[in-house]
């Protein structure tokens, strides 16, 4: 019985990141916030992972101010730079789902 309630709960929790891809671990080399655009960009100490194809730029990833969760996930960014911790971003895989033509950053997650 608890074999098939782990593994429903797994099959639904992968449905929940289903239009979305993670990236791997990466530090926090600075963040850009842009009044004009409402913008704030991450530029990851390594090269960015393109996942979503019809996002062009490869230099940041990029949350916007009215996005979901926004605060927590920009709180979330600052801390994990401040304290050089590794973070895991999951980004938009939704096709033209770009700011300024880079990748959206919907999920992070850092362990402290």
């Amino acid at each position: 019985m608890k074999i098939l309630f782990l593994a429903l709960l797994c099959a639904l929790s992968t449905s929940v990141f289903a239009a979305d891809a993670r990236i791997a671990g990466f530090k926090v080399k600075s963040l850009r916030v842009s009044s004009n655009t409402g913008i704030t960009y991450v530029k990851p100490n390594s090269e960015v992972q393109q996942k979503n194809s019809s996002c062009s730029s490869t230099d940041f990833y990029a949350i916007h101010k009215d996005d979901a969760s926004y605060q927590q996930i920009y709180s979330a960014l600052l801390a994990a730079a401040a304290s050089g911790k590794t973070v895991f971003l999951w980004v938009s895989i939704d096709s033209n789902d770009c700011l300024n033509s880079r990748q959206r950053i919907t999920i992070t997650e850092v362990n402290f």
